[in-house]
């Protein structure tokens, strides 16, 4: 259960794992001149010869959606296959991150269905996933500023235009089913349940403003990922793109534990007036998302 940001931002922060490596230079289109007093356009060869179809369709998550965007650039066959072939790499290199996620997503579930978190417990998993996250890290960051090479001026606002409208389309139509609604309606809330469960995270959430307020806590981890993530696309369209100057490297330890609590946390607030009925549904469902998605939780992503 989720609010809008929540769901936006963890698709931005883990942009930056999206590889995309240069491998191909763009070749820089030549100028011809007809009677030496008007410019024509270039030829069309095939190196220069432009085409719009999807990336990536076989990888997961934020690297299948930044595909999906970049099928609105026009890309030449070396940048597709450079891109084609990159993600490939991605994909091998996340997939220890991907069975980390999973893992951890299957012990929060089994732990939702007796109706008790054990935080303890999870914890083993949680280092496993920051350690794989850690490992991949240095070659994400690298990757993003390669992809801003391969890309001209023009092909990168047009992927960052397309990139906002499909997370808009994925997460703030406001005709879309909120998060929150198509859980109520799985787990067949009473009018009841959803008055206490909206109190619930109500107070919570004043709370935790509150503790932010005086310095006490961070905050909600989607506030920090929200301005970072809209630095970091502005920043892309630019000429100049260099990771440490937009986003700094962060402790991935530090936001894996402050991630984790904060998902816990909200399971931990709402578990007490689900019936077990309702909790197995939940566990299911968590199952369910484990399988399709690579097991990510929101909240556990750096």
């Amino acid at each position: 259960m989720h609010h809008n940001g929540q769901q936006v931002m963890p698709m931005l922060r883990t942009l930056s794992r999206f590889a995309l490596p240069l491998s191909l230079a763009l070749a820089a289109p030549a100028l011809g001149c007809s009677g030496g007093a008007t410019t024509s356009e270039p030829p069309v060869t095939a190196e220069t010869a432009t085409t719009r179809a999807p990336v990536a369709q076989g990888a997961h998550g934020v690297v299948k959606l930044a595909g999906d965007a970049l099928g609105d650039v026009p890309l030449t066959a070396s940048q597709r296959a450079a891109i084609e072939k990159l993600a490939a790499d991605t994909e091998a290199r996340h997939a220890p991150v991907r069975a980390a996620h999973r893992d951890l997503a299957l012990a929060v579930a089994a732990q939702v269905q007796v109706g008790q978190i054990d935080r303890a417990a999870l914890q083993p998993k949680i280092d496993a996933l920051v350690a794989a996250l850690r490992a991949t890290q240095p070659a994400d960051r690298a990757s993003l500023e390669q992809l801003h090479e391969i890309l001209t001026h023009d092909q990168r606002v047009a992927f960052v235009d397309a990139l906002k409208a499909r997370i808009h389309h994925k997460v703030g139509d406001p005709k879309a089913k909120h998060p929150l609604a198509q859980w109520a309606a799985d787990l067949q809330l009473s009018d009841d349940q959803k008055t206490q469960i909206k109190t619930a995270l109500r107070q919570r959430f004043q709370a935790m403003r509150q503790r932010a307020a005086a310095g006490e806590h961070a905050g909600a981890p989607w506030a920090e990922a929200r301005e970072r993530g809209h630095k970091m696309l502005d920043a892309f369209e630019q000429d100049r793109f260099v990771m440490d100057e937009v986003a700094p490297a962060q402790d991935l330890s530090q936001k894996a534990v402050h991630g984790a609590d904060h998902m816990l946390g909200m399971i931990e607030t709402v578990l007490p007036i689900l019936t077990p009925e309702q909790r197995a549904t939940a566990a299911q469902k968590l199952r369910d998302r484990a399988d399709a998605a690579g097991g990510e939780l929101p909240g556990t992503m750096p």
